[in-house]
């Protein structure tokens, strides 16, 4: 791309697709009877309109096969500790496919194309975090804890005024830390204090302003008063208060704080505070391990905050200073001024009652039905657990067509796999729990995102076939040329997504560097990395190679029976996805009928067959029928309809680079296309996608696209920021 007036080159050319999608989850309200909740049939007899036998599959490896044996997985000799390797799962010398694996993929798939309820939903009680912009320090207030109530849940607080507390060298802006008066201590978080402030006037757009309070001398509480001093400041006064401070815990900080009783004390009462601070420590924890946590402050300077570290600042409790972010009917209290924010709804409020899993044996959904359901735990509900109706055997790897690759020593060192954010609200929800094929809309305020408690759930997530490279072999193997594997695209377009790229040069400021040429980052040759954020395979199964197993069904209705032999059949180009690494491309399948190991009947049909054990069974016109049944079915039903429409469209794949998204690095103009960051750091592509203010073309404040539009209005590669160490 040419570049214009010395100005950044433009991006919007360079399309991705993520590696998940959502096929919409529908609410169930009117579904007909086929596919709405009822009990199971009962294995007594079989029912003479109901289809019963066994279906003939073979399945056929499309790209890579990960079946990975953890219970041999060992530590690597050459990553840091706690890297694994794991070894190919394989029985008798051949690649091993559990009977569970194929039952897991056909069963979420069954769910998604019949509408059926979510078969476990666990995990999604609590509203998730999200990270406020720093526009909303404008409305936080300093405020000091007075009585805490635990049941009623009520918190007691007394707004404060701030003022600046010089804490920490920085040359540039000439503040040096303030120390108590006549010593070389420095003040502490929580002492009591009384400190002499001043500030100064100014004049901005014609009117006048005072710019804030700072403090000029300090005393311990009850030790005198703070000395005078030729300030230049336009107002000038002495306060009792205490220290508020949080260490260095961002970049170029110089200031802690001071909260005092402002001219007017004003007290408030709040509701419901003490069971939402603690669940946003629970998120705080939650989003940080412990390795983080021992790691910063290491070389840089840089240290977490309290509430992270110290179990006496993450308590809400009477004397705790704190933040007020002020809303309509109230306020929600922090432990800092830009803090983690937990949204209005978790998942599981948004879920429509009539997608959540059963609770009753009456109320199973079609899925559940045919594969299985146990009732949760607090339930209280007899029966409590179904096996269902379809039994998955005789897994076998077709040894004529198997083809295994298998990596020496400690093995491949896979991608980092991306782990589930719901923090981001952007891809993860809807306008509406009704119509969840509609994303929220591009360019909506981030508070909009996490706050409005009118949106709903996408629905189900499920991974693209990785169309564009699953027929390259190129793609999936090694370089034979030296270089890093992943740097340099193939063909001049794709780079090798599933594996990590080797440890990346740092430059003099510990940042990562960009390659000489400018067309990539510059990495440390053979220096594979291994760490806790990623695992390592030692083989895959290759494309290609067949398994072939059956599939017993009883007591199906057309419907029910139709919507499995679809799923049996997916029309051509389509794949199933299999095993692990999904997000990386690998596991896309190709399942078939085998109709010669295929023997379905109506009930009516095997009784006969069973009086009289002479007679033969006719040709099965079940995949005729049973097809056309769930053809109508998705026409008269418009939610399961879309609901098949997405999930096609994800088995089927587009003609686009499938990963993570990620920033370009401004430093790489020359590159051809944006390559993997060898640090890992991508999150910066949401960071940026989140400066909306600050223009972007329309590029910013993106939302995941809808499975039908994801190609139509594909995302995009976002210009970076040159990073700098701490």
């Amino acid at each position: 791309m040419a570049q214009q007036s010395g100005r950044a080159p433009d991006f919007r050319g360079e399309p991705f697709l993520n590696p998940y999608t959502f096929v919409p989850a529908f609410p169930r309200d009117g579904f007909p009877e086929s596919v709405d909740d009822g009990e199971p049939y009962g294995n007594d007899r079989l029912r003479p309109s109901l289809w019963t036998g066994t279906i003939g599959v073979r399945l056929t490896v499309r790209t890579p096969l990960l079946l990975l044996d953890a219970a041999r997985a060992f530590e690597a000799e050459s990553g840091s500790e706690g890297h694994l390797a794991y070894p190919l799962l394989a029985r008798n010398g051949l690649p091993h496919l559990p009977a569970t694996s194929v039952k897991g993929m056909l069963r979420s798939a069954y769910e998604a194309i019949t509408g059926s309820r979510f078969g476990v939903f666990t995990g999604h009680n609590v509203p998730p975090g999200w990270r406020r912009p720093a526009e909303d320090g404008a409305r936080m207030k300093p405020v000091r804890v007075l009585s805490v109530s635990e049941k009623p849940d009520r918190v007691r607080i007394e707004y404060c005024e701030q003022a600046r507390l010089p804490a920490y060298e920085l040359p540039e802006k000439r503040v040096k830390p303030l120390p108590y008066q006549g010593t070389t201590r420095l003040p502490r978080h929580g002492e009591a204090v009384t400190v002499r402030i001043g500030r100064k006037s100014g004049r901005r757009g014609g009117r006048s302003f005072f710019k804030p309070w700072t403090v000029r001398s300090i005393v311990p509480r009850g030790e005198g008063e703070p000395a005078r001093g030729d300030w230049g400041d336009d107002e000038e006064k002495v306060v009792n208060g205490y220290v508020w401070a949080t260490l260095q815990n961002t970049v170029g900080k110089v200031y802690e704080r001071v909260f005092f009783q402002p001219d007017h004390p004003r007290t408030v009462v709040l509701d419901g505070q003490y069971a939402r601070w603690n669940a946003l420590m629970a998120d705080y924890a939650a989003a940080h391990t412990h390795e983080d946590l021992r790691a910063r402050g290491e070389g840089d300077g840089l240290t977490w905050s309290p509430h992270l570290r110290d179990p006496a600042r993450a308590r809400l409790e009477p004397g705790a200073l704190c933040w007020a972010y002020q809303r309509s009917g109230g306020a929600d209290l922090y432990p800092v001024m830009i803090p983690r924010a937990l949204a209005a709804l978790a998942p599981k409020d948004m879920l429509p009652d009539d997608l959540r899993p059963a609770r009753a044996y009456e109320k199973l959904s079609p899925a559940d039905r045919l594969f299985g359901w146990v009732a949760a735990d607090d339930a209280n509900t007899f029966p409590a657990a179904y096996r269902g109706q379809v039994r998955i055997k005789g897994v076998r790897c077709e040894e004529e067509t198997a083809s295994v690759t298998r990596f020496v020593g400690d093995g491949l060192p896979l991608a980092i796999l991306g782990g589930p954010k719901p923090a981001q609200g952007r891809f993860y929800r809807a306008k509406s729990p009704t119509r969840p094929d509609e994303p929220l809309d591009d360019g909506v305020p981030r508070g909009n995102v996490h706050l409005d408690e009118g949106q709903g759930l996408r629905g189900r997530k499920v991974y693209w076939h990785h169309a564009r490279v699953a027929g390259d072999r190129e793609y999936w193997r090694e370089p034979a040329d030296g270089r890093d594997p992943t740097q340099d695209p193939l063909n001049g377009r794709d780079h090798r997504e599933f594996r990590r790229p080797w440890g990346p040069v740092d430059g003099p400021g510990g940042e990562t560097q960009p390659r000489p040429d400018g067309r990539a980052h510059a990495t440390r040759r053979n220096a594979e990395q291994r760490d806790n954020q990623n695992r390592s395979i030692c083989g895959w199964i290759d494309g290609g190679s067949g398994f072939s197993f059956s599939i017993d069904v009883r007591d199906l209705d057309g419907a029910e029976l139709g919507a499995l032999l679809w799923l049996l059949e997916l029309p051509d180009g389509c794949f199933h996805r299999l095993g692990f690494g999904k997000p990386l491309g690998f596991g896309s399948v190709r399942l078939t009928l085998d109709n010669a190991r295929t023997t379905l009947h109506k009930g009516e049909r095997w009784q006969a067959y069973y009086r009289d054990l002479g007679g033969e069974l006719p040709p099965s016109t079940a995949p005729q029928e049973a097809r056309a049944e769930y053809s109508d079915l998705r026409t008269e039903v418009p939610a399961i309809g879309k609901a098949a429409e997405a999930f096609l469209i994800a088995a089927r794949g587009f003609d686009l680079p499938v990963r993570y998204p990620r920033a370009r690095d401004p430093r790489m103009r020359r590159a051809p296309t944006t390559p993997p960051d060898p640090s890992g750091q991508n999150y910066s592509w949401f960071t940026i996608n989140e400066k909306i203010s600050k223009g972007g073309g329309g590029q910013r404040g993106r939302s995941l696209p809808s499975t039908v539009d994801a190609k139509r209005k594909a995302l995009r590669t976002h210009m970076g920021e040159r990073r700098q160490q701490g």
